[in-house]
């Protein structure tokens, strides 16, 4: 892959994951906005398909971009996999913690064990997350000035 397609990928894949970013803004807003009362449930569940469908178009997208960079540099291919996995790892434990904050706000069951140690490995995941990104950034920014 010449350089300068390279560099259009890396830049396509960092819209990409702003574009996700934004998206896990929206998703937790709409959660704080559903446990404040401030946003109903159908509010939330509405928020909830959207943000998935966008969070589905956005792997989509990354994951085109993994496929067009794969046999130019498999190095930054590898990186763009291990971001999609830590960013589905990151959904389900976002998910499974929202799922249980809204179960012990509903029911009489103590699961601040389980929320926290959700809480725990998203955060590890997070620093992961920031690890293979910053790794990512610094191939770009050296794609950029090649």
């Amino acid at each position: 892959m010449v350089n300068a397609s390279l560099a259009d990928a890396m830049r396509a894949l960092l819209k990409a994951q702003s574009t996700r970013v934004a998206l896990y803004k929206e998703f937790d807003d709409a959660f704080k906005d559903f446990l404040n009362t401030t946003c109903s449930a159908e509010e939330y569940q509405l928020v909830c398909t959207t943000v998935t469908q966008g969070f589905q178009e956005v792997s989509t997208e990354i994951q085109a971009i993994e496929a067009q960079v794969t046999a130019g540099r498999p190095d930054i291919a590898g990186l763009i996999r291990q971001l999609q996995n830590l960013e589905k790892d990151k959904l389900y434990m976002t998910c499974r913690s929202q799922i249980l904050t809204i179960e012990a706000r509903e029911t009489d069951k103590d699961l601040d064990e389980p929320i926290q140690d959700l809480k725990t490995s998203l955060e590890t995941t997070l620093a992961d997350i920031t690890e293979v990104w910053d790794a990512i950034r610094e191939e770009a920014t050296e794609l950029a000035y090649a």
